[in-house]
């Protein structure tokens, strides 16, 4: 049970962009503040940040030359298409999806294909067979998939994944930008056997907390890594993102308390919400919990505005329900949106109070 704390707002309550929510410990900090000192600003950065990729190269344990870095992973996904679509190509992603495969979509005029997750009562899923039905009935050039599902925290087994990159004719992008937050990754079981057209997609920006550096980064087969490197900008990185992603990765105890802690919150605002009338949270292996609501939409929104939460509200046209995914905040942020839940449904025009 998350415990009642008195909790006033003194600016917006932002849970919509699924940012870690703890700020960074004083120690590196204070490493970032000598080392930022220090950098000579008239020089360009590593084009091809051997220092961060050495240091990834290490801790994954994978081949530094197959490791390309991006101005956050949306930039490599950018690149992605830059590679691999032309206009009218089909490009194979979930519905729904990180709406940055959308609008990707569109402006490389691809035409995009849509397996539907499977929603019930309960539990999402997502039909790997359905995937490789479409792979074989519509060839796509490129495929998109996150894991963890965004926006709905699911958590696809990384072996069935497999298959499908050995079925595909295509690039494969599994997209791991939530990870950590799930019970294991596609790199326990293919650091052995790594498909030649996968690219695993990840991130600096959620678990590690440093998303305002953008720094994303791929782990790719050779032939991937070429491609992508051929066509990055040449100094995509800069150079004090650089150095204070290569500082926060040797603070791997602090990151993964942190996920600990997001973990544990998630679980208990799932049971919080659970517990009352007209929501129902769906588990979830990332930092963000989907919810659905029975009650109106712009009703929720406005009330939710007018009490200063920010949350995101999806345009998904599933079962007439209303849904919401919610970040994993501080505790204090999460029971302040559970009061908002109980207040909506039990006292919908009375005036909202923290006991």
């Amino acid at each position: 049970m998350l415990r009642d704390h008195e909790y006033t707002l003194d600016k917006e309550l932002r849970l919509d962009k699924n940012e870690n929510p703890f700020e960074l410990p004083p120690s590196p900090r204070e490493e970032m503040r000598q080392i930022i000192s220090k950098i000579d600003l008239n020089r360009y950065p590593d084009p091809l940040a051997n220092k961060l990729r050495s240091k990834l190269s290490i801790k994954l344990n994978f081949p530094q030359e197959r490791i390309v870095i991006g101005n956050g992973g949306d930039e490599i996904l950018s690149m992605l298409f830059m590679a691999y679509v032309k206009p009218g190509d089909k490009v194979l992603t979930a519905y729904p999806c990180f709406s940055e495969y959308n609008r990707l979509c569109k402006i490389f005029g691809a035409e995009q294909h849509v397996v539907p997750i499977n929603f019930n009562d309960k539990h999402i899923t997502l039909d790997v067979e359905q995937i490789l039905d479409a792979i074989a009935r519509i060839s796509p050039k490129l495929i998109l998939l996150d894991n963890p599902h965004n926006p709905t925290g699911t958590f696809i087994d990384p072996a069935l994944l497999i298959n499908i990159a050995k079925m595909s004719p295509c690039p494969f992008v599994l997209d791991e930008a939530y990870v950590e937050f799930a019970s294991r990754s596609s790199l326990d079981v293919l650091k052995k056997n790594f498909p030649s057209n996968l690219c695993i997609l990840r991130t600096l920006s959620k678990a590690w907390g440093l998303a305002g550096l953008r720094v994303g980064y791929s782990l790719c087969s050779n032939e991937i890594a070429k491609t992508l490197n051929k066509i990055k900008s040449p100094f995509n990185v800069n150079v004090i993102s650089q150095e204070i992603a290569c500082i926060m990765l040797d603070y791997d105890e602090w990151m993964k308390s942190r996920v600990y802690s997001i973990r544990f919150l998630r679980d208990k605002f799932i049971e919080e919400v659970n517990e009352i009338d007209s929501f129902y949270a769906y588990p979830s292996q990332s930092n963000f919990v989907l919810i659905r609501s029975e009650l109106d939409r712009d009703y929720i929104k406005a009330f939710l505005r007018d009490k200063g939460i920010r949350i995101n509200l999806l345009d998904l046209d599933i079962d007439s329900f209303t849904w919401m995914r919610v970040s994993i905040g501080k505790e204090e942020e999460l029971n302040y949106v559970i009061q908002a839940f109980r207040s909506i449904v039990r006292q919908p025009n009375a005036e909202f109070v923290i006991a």
